[in-house]
């Protein structure tokens, strides 16, 4: 019974690593909780949770850095460990023709909280990217974390590896200014942005906030350090007077040279967002800023900027920000793709 448990545990992870899934879920005993402490201090797995006596159905689903948890029956949904309420409940027990049980669950709820996109045509489902769900058994599960990357036809070491990070977030409005907050807008400019890149198997992206949470200094540039990024990228909005206006771009010049990679330096990827916010915007070119002490500047170690669009304090800069958060992202994805291309990546 116990090589049993071993063996399906085992080849659970097999084969939810041969599938690109980020997590999987596996019967929970002592046996199984020792292997998994083994295999995360041996570097296989990610992190592993333990969960004893679960009461009811419990449907968990994964997507980049997001984790939603609902419960049949329920409007409620934990997205990374914040509860909040979607508009339909979810269902579990509808069954289909072969006696199996199936989740239903509020599509436009659990899409948003996850952080994906998806269409409806002719019936049939697309989103961007995968899905993977679980449910727990009364015994008691523990869920490891994979490594996953989306299926493509370039290898996992020619990907470009790139670390985005939405300003703010959660408690932390960031700027405020006709009607607007900060963070609304970084993180709609970087979902945008995002759309494109799941849609080019060249790059690999981490998003350190993709919903309204706030991930501290410390947590982006452990992200993008722990990624090995090729680049890291902060998207901001200024504030400062009424009257101030204009797109510039935040880089450290002091660091230049020790976090080149790859023939990339930071003033060469701060010029390149810089023109290519500049032409997105429309707004004034204020031109690159050194700022050495910036912490996500200061404490990663691969070319790194940081994008002010414009002022959230200008009525007008402010109101057409917030209509072309969408052009953006865009823009910055192109950005990227053009740089790779002027540096001979592709």
């Amino acid at each position: 019974m116990v090589a049993d448990r071993i063996a399906d545990m085992l080849t659970r992870i097999r084969n939810a690593n041969q599938m690109k899934y980020e997590t999987v879920e596996v019967l929970g005993s002592k046996m199984t909780l020792g292997i998994a402490e083994i295999l995360k201090e041996e570097g296989y797995i990610n992190d592993y949770k333990y969960e004893k006596n679960i009461k009811g159905d419990k449907l968990t689903l994964t997507y980049g850095p997001n984790t939603v948890i609902v419960r049949a029956d329920s409007r409620i949904a934990v997205t990374n460990g914040q509860k909040s309420t979607m508009g339909a409940p979810v269902i579990h027990g509808t069954y289909t023709a072969t006696g199996k049980r199936r989740w239903i669950v509020p599509l436009n709820s659990v899409c948003t909280r996850l952080g994906i996109n998806y269409k409806l045509s002719n019936g049939k489902i697309y989103i961007s990217g995968t899905t993977q769900s679980s449910s727990n058994n009364t015994t008691g599960s523990i869920t490891t974390t994979t490594t996953t990357t989306k299926p493509s036809t370039t290898s996992s070491k020619d990907k470009i590896k790139i670390v985005i990070d939405a300003g703010h977030g959660g408690s932390d409005s960031g700027a405020t200014g006709n009607g607007m907050a900060e963070k609304n807008l970084t993180l709609a400019i970087v979902l945008a942005a995002k759309r494109s890149f799941d849609k080019d198997s060249r790059f690999q992206v981490s998003y350190t906030r993709t919903s309204d949470t706030y991930p501290s200094l410390s947590q982006r540039a452990k992200l993008a350090n722990n990624k090995n990024a090729d680049m890291f990228l902060c998207v901001h909005i200024n504030s400062a007077s009424a009257s101030a206006h204009g797109t510039e771009t935040l880089w450290s010049k002091s660091r230049n040279s020790a976090t080149q990679k790859k023939g990339l330096t930071s003033k060469t990827l701060a010029t390149a967002m810089q023109s290519a916010a500049v032409a997105a915007t429309g707004f004034t070119n204020r031109g690159l800023v050194d700022r050495p002490n910036l912490y996500v500047l200061k404490h990663t170690n691969m070319p790194a900027c940081l994008i002010e669009y414009g002022f959230i304090s200008n009525r007008k800069e402010s109101a057409r920000m917030k209509a072309n958060t969408s052009a953006y992202g865009k823009a910055l994805y192109k950005a990227v793709v053009n740089l790779m291309k002027k540096q001979g990546k592709y």
